[in-house]
């Protein structure tokens, strides 16, 4: 499952993702940074989560969105500065606002 495009919208707030099967789905820039999959947010030996949503800076929104040369999705998050990457796959199965 690949993504084939990622739009910042909402003035960054959040992304719309496009799979290669035509599926679309948006995520919220707030829920992506809490959500992040890096060692700094999650423990790489169980997953647990490192930080709070109070520790998510509240005028979180989104610098930069496209999909990797694998079909994953990489993030700018602003005003940290951090980058994140999301696999596809995890994106669809969490995809909260998608037809089911």
């Amino acid at each position: 499952m690949r993504l084939t495009g990622a739009e910042i919208i909402e003035d960054g707030a959040a992304v719309a993702l496009t799979w290669r099967d035509g599926r679309r789905a948006r995520f919220h820039a707030i829920w992506l940074r809490d959500n992040a999959l890096d060692a700094a947010t999650r423990a790489p030996s169980n997953g647990q989560r490192l930080i709070t949503i109070l520790d998510i800076p509240a005028g979180t929104r989104l610098g930069a969105a496209m999909p990797t040369e694998e079909g994953d999705l990489a993030l700018r998050f602003l005003p940290e500065g951090k980058d994140a990457v999301f696999p596809a796959h995890w994106l669809a199965e969490r995809a909260y606002d998608a037809a089911r």
